[in-house]
């Protein structure tokens, strides 16, 4: 049986979840573009639409991502930045999720610290849309009984042979600060996914996706 190599999070869901969705109402997105110019990003809103009430989202301890009645958009002067209306869309810890505010399918995102001053930051992040929620994603994997993670390399080495997982075809951007690769071996359903940090690697973890059904 194949392995899926280096999977983009839509297809992760549907293993994880399979026909299963919940989610905001298509009217609640048109709602809020039609009244208050509120356009997220493709893939965001498909995500949300299909995905935002189940535990990947709703369940989440990392990144948060907004209902569209609570996505605002705010114009933000900064000198390493200039002037750009951004459309927030979420939380990672203290930090807002904001996008500039066009339509892109998977845009990178700008991390924004609101104070109560007048030091508001805006950072510039190497971080995308699809890359965050594969963070859910990981973080979801992890809060399952059977998540192994590989404490030495000949424990990782094993377990890659053992779901008849190649090293070489699994891939990282070296342009992201962190990266997960998540494949996933059909004939003993389990995913295996290696965490990379600075184009380095990190880690790698083991689940069971039969723990999902």
């Amino acid at each position: 049986m194949p392995v899926q190599y280096n999977m983009d999070p839509f297809s992760v869901l549907k293993i994880i979840y399979g026909d299963t969705t919940d989610g905001f109402e298509r009217e609640e997105f048109e709602t809020n573009e039609n009244e208050r110019g509120i356009v997220p990003p493709f893939l965001l809103k498909d995500f949300l639409f299909k995905y935002a009430y189940l535990p990947v989202n709703r369940q989440s301890k990392s990144v948060k991502f907004f209902h569209p009645n609570l996505m605002n958009v705010m114009r933000f002067s900064a000198e390493n930045i200039g002037e750009l209306n951004l459309l927030c869309v979420g939380r990672v810890g203290e930090y807002q999720i904001a996008v500039k505010n066009e339509q892109s399918e998977d845009p990178r995102v700008f991390l924004v610290y609101l104070s109560t001053q007048s030091d508001t930051q805006v950072l510039p992040s190497d971080d995308i849309i699809s890359e965050l929620i594969k963070v859910m994603l990981c973080n979801l994997l992890l809060t399952m009984k059977d998540a192994t993670i590989a404490e030495t390399p000949e424990d990782a080495v094993r377990l890659l042979r053992e779901n008849g997982v190649n090293l070489d075809e699994i891939r990282c951007d070296p342009t992201l600060s962190r990266e997960y690769s998540i494949n996933y071996s059909e004939e003993t359903q389990t995913f295996a996914v290696a965490e990379f940090v600075k184009g380095e690697f990190f880690r790698f973890f083991f689940v069971k996706s039969k723990d999902f059904k």
